[in-house]
């Protein structure tokens, strides 16, 4: 990948970029995709375990995304307005799943419904470091798959992505106050198992060869 290209993307700003995409120039819609695609990719994961899928809902919100560009009103980040979308068809492909499985209980159809997310962690070189980090995946992958739904949410925007309480609280669409009330919960919950371990780890590791991927199937499907 492209290093500058990455840098790049997160040196301008949105409105920036947005403009000259309006202005016909397509290829600069890599600079937002590339500046969100770790973030939209955690989120989705979030919803949906299979990475494959995950890398398709990412792509289709990118898609639905500049189609509708011109409407975007701006009474939120085009951030924000990005992970609405993500999340509409994350949601949207956990409906379909459902027509094709045999499991048993209905999931709620809000922001809020999340199946069980494994997590990656980076690998550590040494021996030592590779034991620490199995042991502690293990230990985070409990942790995170016994919060409740309405928790995990908040707990991977805050913690894991490092989003706002304002930034969560829009895109779930959820008080402010609800935001930090949740959040306080998930942490207490995950504290009894791993204490503040996660803080150390990155967890749902995005790699820069799927940033790649998303990136150039978008741009060849928008013709640019």
């Amino acid at each position: 990948m492209d290093i500058e290209k990455q840098a790049a993307a997160q040196r301008v700003t949105d409105e920036d970029v947005i403009t000259r995409i309006m202005n016909g120039e397509k290829s600069a819609y890599e600079l937002i995709m590339r500046k969100y695609n770790q973030r939209l990719f955690r989120i989705a994961r979030s919803y949906i375990t299979n990475e494959d899928e995950i890398e398709d809902v990412i792509q289709e919100a990118y898609i639905k995304a500049y189609e509708q560009m011109p409407r975007f009103e701006k009474r939120s980040s085009f951030s924000t307005w990005l992970i609405r979308i993500v999340i509409n068809e994350a949601l949207a492909r956990v409906k379909q799943q459902k027509r094709f499985t045999s499991i048993a209980h209905d999931l709620p159809d809000d922001a809020e419904s999340i199946q069980k997310v494994p997590i990656e962690l980076q690998t550590q070189e040494t021996p030592i470091g590779k034991l620490m980090n199995t042991e502690l995946k293990d230990i985070l992958e409990k942790a995170v798959d016994r919060l409740p739904d309405k928790y995990r949410s908040v707990f991977v925007m805050r913690e894991v992505e490092g989003m706002s309480i304002a930034e969560t609280s829009e895109s779930l669409r959820i008080t402010e106050t609800n935001v930090k009330v949740r959040l306080n919960r998930a942490k207490e919950m995950l504290r009894e198992t791993m204490s503040s371990f996660y803080h150390d780890v990155e967890v749902f590791h995005f790699d820069l060869v799927r940033c790649d991927r998303i990136v150039n199937n978008v741009l060849h499907r928008l013709g640019a």
